[in-house]
């Protein structure tokens, strides 16, 4: 761990101030009516914590911790932590690497150009609003892009089977498919719930009372 830590060193030993001489600058500029100058202090001061965060995440990934792990740390889903920090960690495995048993399978497409079928699985909507799927980085962004557009977007789950990522995807079938994880693990009991019960009544969806995980 020495060679590790010590690039966390080298970062907090870079600074030629300490962050209290920075503060106390940031104050008198602000004071002074500086704004230029005070924002340019505060600009220091988050490129450094910025920086020093990036150190240590560097470190923890040396040190063994895997993307739920980091993702607990900083408040983020494994695979937003995962496309946040991979560069930092070499040639780390994805979280569905890390935790096969924990990966999902996540198909998109446009309401008014893509049919929603029961192989893409049950409806995202369907899972509880809690659910950790539901802050996915690429639910996130393609729930955002729709909302931008003004269009509607579903976006099906199911356990991973016959095919993995964008593999089998026919053209025109849906816009995106990708692999994913959950957080925890009692998350997919009630997803295996529903994808049985939709299997067993396909027509009958809308009628299964199905309880959600909180």
């Amino acid at each position: 761990m020495t060679r590790v830590r010590a690039h966390t060193d080298v970062i907090c030993d870079q600074r030629d101030t300490t962050l209290p001489e920075v503060l106390d600058a940031t104050r008198a500029a602000a004071a002074a009516g500086d704004f230029v100058r005070a924002l340019t202090h505060a600009r220091r001061v988050i490129d450094d914590a910025q920086r020093l965060q990036h150190s240590v995440v560097r470190e923890a990934l040396a040190a063994g911790l895997d993307w739920w792990q980091i993702g607990d740390l900083l408040d983020l889903h494994p695979q937003a932590a995962f496309d946040t920090y991979a560069h930092l960690a070499g040639t780390a495995r994805s979280p569905a690497q890390q935790r096969p048993h924990l990966a999902v399978v996540c198909t998109a497409g446009l309401a008014v150009a893509h049919d929603m079928l029961g192989e893409h699985g049950i409806d995202l909507d369907d899972l509880d609003a809690q659910h950790s799927l539901t802050i996915d980085p690429a639910v996130v962004q393609l729930r955002a892009a729709a909302q931008l557009l003004g269009d509607d977007v579903w976006i099906a789950v199911k356990l991973p089977g016959a095919y993995d990522g964008d593999d089998d995807l026919d053209d025109g079938a849906a816009i995106r498919r990708w692999t994913t994880v959950v957080r925890h693990p009692d998350e997919l009991g009630w997803l295996r719930e529903a994808l049985t019960l939709n299997a067993e009544n396909p027509a009958d969806e809308e009628e299964n009372d199905l309880q959600p995980l909180r």
